[in-house]
């Protein structure tokens, strides 16, 4: 919280910021929301942000005063009535004992006499016993408190859950607003504001996180990895070998984005990055069925819900067993070209 005070809606966000203010005000702010879109386009910032506005005790124009006792605290981020509960690693579930001590703590006033504000991400990564845990929190609601629940796979969410939330949706958002934005922070950086958002598919903020450290070399490698995959210069286990040791999470949503960007690209649609791919290299990838290129991001998905709901899977055979399937992906091509 201290590092994000006080949190502004970036540029793309305003409609929604101005619609929950608009509720704030006439007093029919939810209980529940869930923030639900695409990675990297700044969720959990709103919901900073939005938080800062109810603790406040004396906001201006709809932001914090930064001078109250209350922002005092939100600065230091020692804010009592601000909750914040995460997995303890990225991949691991919310455990149980978390949302029981959340629902204890929900069961009592605020200390500062306003509300009580949790933000509760990613949603998806709670298992069936801690969102049932949630439900209660949920069906029973205690007065000024507001539980902010975002999720990148809405999907993945129990559906008596989601229910239970109001869901406000995001999408990403156009490049005429983010594109100004991202210049003006990229400025000097060698690499164009446009070209990062199309690495990640108009995610403004993933496309500005390339610029810290290697990130934006890791991606380039990775690509240059699946590709030796293709080409049978590597195998499927030599790579899920190489992937495992790094962010899986990440390294399953790159995936997915570049098939996407495949399944475009066969469609018809310009993919700067795979235009780029040596003649022998598109030719195999154009040869692939869509049709069992579908069903291959339909499995994707699967896996990258199942990591992603904590379920601990060994990361060693989740990956063995996604690339040994591209592999016989690429097989038919092979037999079609």
């Amino acid at each position: 919280m201290s590092e994000h005070f006080p949190a502004l809606p970036y540029p793309w966000q305003h409609t929604e910021w101005q619609r929950l203010n608009r509720q704030y005000a006439e007093n029919q702010l939810p209980h529940a929301l869930m923030f639900a879109g695409p990675p990297g386009i700044g969720k959990v910032h709103l919901a900073t942000a939005l938080a800062q506005r109810l603790l406040c005790q004396s906001p201006v124009q709809g932001s914090p005063c930064g001078q109250c006792h209350a922002c005092d605290l939100l600065r230091a981020g020692t804010h009592p009535d601000w909750i914040r509960i995460q997995p303890e690693e990225p991949g691991k579930a919310i455990r149980i004992d978390v949302v029981r001590e959340l629902t204890q703590s929900l069961s009592t006033t605020a200390q500062q006499g306003g509300y009580k504000v949790v933000l509760l991400e990613p949603a998806e990564s709670m298992n069936a016993n801690s969102a049932n845990a949630l439900l209660k929190t949920l069906e029973e609601p205690s007065d000024r408190t507001l539980l902010i629940l975002v999720s990148h796979t809405p999907s993945a969410v129990l559906p008596t859950i989601r229910s239970r939330c109001q869901i406000v949706g995001f999408s990403l958002p156009p490049g005429s607003q983010v594109l100004p934005w991202l210049e003006a922070l990229v400025a000097g950086g060698g690499v164009e504001a446009r070209r990062l958002l199309a690495l990640t598919r108009g995610a403004p903020l993933s496309a500005l996180a390339l610029l810290e450290g290697d990130a934006l070399e890791q991606r380039q490698q990775r690509e240059q990895r699946f590709i030796q995959l293709c080409e049978g210069q590597l195998t499927a286990v030599q790579l899920a070998d190489q992937w495992q040791k790094a962010d899986v999470g990440a390294v399953l949503e790159w995936l997915l984005v570049w098939l996407y960007d495949l399944a475009r690209w066969q469609a018809g649609a310009e993919v700067e990055g795979l235009d780029a791919l040596p003649d022998n290299v598109r030719a195999l990838l154009n040869k692939i069925p869509p049709a069992l290129l579908h069903r291959y991001l339909e499995k994707l998905m699967a896996v990258k819900s199942q990591w992603l709901s904590g379920a601990n899977p060994n990361k060693q055979l989740l990956l063995e067993e996604l690339l040994l399937d591209w592999g016989v992906v690429i097989r038919q091509a092979k037999r079609a070209a």
